[in-house]
């Protein structure tokens, strides 16, 4: 009978193991599905951070575009100030030599 109560005790044996190792698996799956839910949390809050900084960055490369428009309006501007500037220069010494001209003919006469 020895062979039967062996096999008996066996049996109890591993149907032990396997209810630790079942209990086991339990506790490690929770964790896992704790570990899941942290991480989808988190995963969560990242998303909702990156969202507001591509917002912002967005924002800044409109107000950049913006001021580069700006810049390239004023470059023109004093471009154009430059350039009547120049004429005005021209056109004043211009006058100023003619009106020095003009007075010493007076002068001569």
């Amino acid at each position: 009978m020895p062979g039967i109560l062996d096999g008996v005790v066996d049996g109890a044996r591993e149907r032990r193991e396997a209810i630790r190792q079942l209990a086991s698996l339990r506790r490690r799956l929770a964790a896992a599905e704790d570990a899941l839910s942290e991480a989808q949390a988190a995963t969560k809050q990242a998303e909702t951070a990156y969202d507001a900084a591509n917002d912002r960055f967005t924002a800044a490369e409109a107000t950049l575009d913006d001021a580069r428009a700006e810049r390239a309006q004023a470059r023109g501007a004093r471009y154009a100030a430059r350039q009547a500037y120049q004429r005005a220069s021209t056109a004043a010494d211009r006058l100023a030599r003619r009106v020095r001209e003009a007075a010493e003919r007076l002068d001569q006469m």
